[in-house]
């Protein structure tokens, strides 16, 4: 019986031996083949790639530009001429352009038109991006230059956008015209009739008149006034204040002084034959009516004509300048009305063009 148990004990463990070893077998033969090694890795890879995709994008929609920014860096060293790598130069402009990082974001989307190809889809987008920044920046006569004899409708609307910034109604209004041409479709020519008002507006503005400007500058400031000067209407009423005042003072000034007579009075008043004193006090004198008391006053006509002749001379000249001011005037004014207009009227409202999306599909 006991010689039963120890064979079935050894069965057993001859049993356990040949499982283990043919579990590791089996376990090795998994990794033998190579290709069953690049299949489960490219799973894993695979996985990666989707999860940094999603996780920059997390970044970017939430305004983490400088962080999206290593994350696309990230995926860009990761994953080398990637079907996503035009994309994610784009996205790279995007965050700078948002950080206002304008020459880097420039870089990047010239980087895109370099290696994409002509009228395509991503080099079209990095141009209208660029027309963008320069738009922000306020390089009106850049976006003019770079988009001469254009056809492209988006190009034509950021001409339109920089002839209006510049005050140049007709050209403006003709680009607006071939961008609506072109697209022929309702829902661009209703966004760009609003233009063709503001336009008709902007031409037809009331502008400030030089005999106006002049004859308000009969009042001190009234010509600064008048061209909505605030500062220098201000600032001419209170010198002109200030020197009418100094004039009046002077005008109301009286030197006065008790005056001293010596104890010997001969040397301070000449006797004659009818000079009398009486109880010593020569201003009762009979023949010299002397006032018991005395002053004196002086008044300069020099000192009181030159803070007149300043006055005037500001009033004047303020006068010249309200009438030579008024083209600048107009204007500054006339902007104003394109600022308000082109922050009612956003070119973001025209900017639905394709773009690279950084998305796998």
């Amino acid at each position: 019986m006991k010689q039963e148990i120890i064979m079935k004990r050894k069965h057993v463990k001859y049993f356990l031996v040949l499982y283990l070893t043919l579990n590791t077998l089996f376990a090795q033969q998994k990794y033998l083949d190579v290709q069953d090694i690049k299949e489960e890795w490219k799973n894993f890879t695979s996985f990666q790639r989707q999860e940094l995709v999603a996780y920059n994008t997390f970044l970017y929609s939430e305004g983490f530009y400088e962080r999206a920014l290593l994350g696309y860096f990230q995926y860009l060293y990761k994953y080398p001429k990637d079907d996503l790598e035009i994309a994610a130069y784009y996205q790279i402009a995007k965050c700078y352009e948002k950080l206002e990082n304008w020459d880097l974001a420039k870089n990047y989307y010239v980087r895109i038109i370099d290696e994409s190809s002509p009228g395509g889809l991503n080099s079209n987008a990095a141009k209208y991006q660029i027309h963008h920044i320069d738009l922000i920046n306020e390089n009106y006569n850049k976006i003019i230059e770079n988009t001469i004899g254009s056809k492209d409708p988006y190009e034509l609307i950021f001409r339109g956008y920089a002839h209006f910034e510049n005050l140049e109604w007709k050209e403006s209004r003709q680009s607006f015209q071939a961008a609506e041409s072109i697209f022929d479709h309702n829902h661009y020519s209703k966004l760009i009739k609003a233009w063709y008002k503001a336009i008709n507006t902007a031409e037809n503005a009331p502008l400030k008149k030089r005999t106006p400007a002049l004859l308000s500058s009969l009042f001190p400031g009234g010509g600064f006034i008048y061209l909505d000067q605030k500062k220098n209407a201000v600032g001419l009423i209170s010198s002109t204040i200030l020197l009418y005042s100094a004039t009046f003072s002077i005008i109301n000034e009286n030197k006065k002084g008790d005056i001293m007579l010596a104890i010997n009075r001969q040397k301070n008043i000449p006797l004659d034959s009818g000079f009398q004193l009486f109880e010593n006090n020569p201003s009762i004198s009979e023949n010299y009516l002397i006032p018991k008391s005395m002053s004196t006053s002086k008044r300069s006509p020099s000192a009181i004509a030159t803070p007149i002749a300043l006055a005037l001379g500001l009033q004047f000249a303020s006068g010249w300048k309200s009438v030579k001011d008024i083209d600048n005037a107009n204007k500054i004014l006339v902007k104003r009305f394109t600022k308000r207009v082109r922050s009612k009227l956003s070119i973001s409202r025209f900017m639905d063009y394709p773009f690279p999306e950084f998305i796998i599909k």
